[in-house]
């Protein structure tokens, strides 16, 4: 039987890099989710500095995991 999976949208940030960014959002994701499978990167993004170099970098993700069964007695 193929898994049921489901797939949420998560934002984050990073004063780093856009790869730090993507790090952040799937390490807390993590925390609360098992069974992370994959991601997509839809949005980047970020903030510039008074003197024109990037500041914060940030993303917005799609995560896919699955589903976990539910065994009622």
């Amino acid at each position: 039987m193929q898994p049921v999976t489901k797939t949420i949208r998560l934002s984050g940030g990073s004063e780093r890099s856009i790869e730090d960014a993507v790090s952040t959002v799937l390490g807390r994701a993590a925390l609360t989710i098992s069974g992370i499978l994959s991601f997509e990167v839809i949005k980047v993004g970020g903030s510039v500095s008074d003197s024109g170099v990037p500041a914060e970098y940030s993303v917005t993700l799609d995560i896919t995991f699955t589903v976990r069964e539910s065994h009622h007695g």
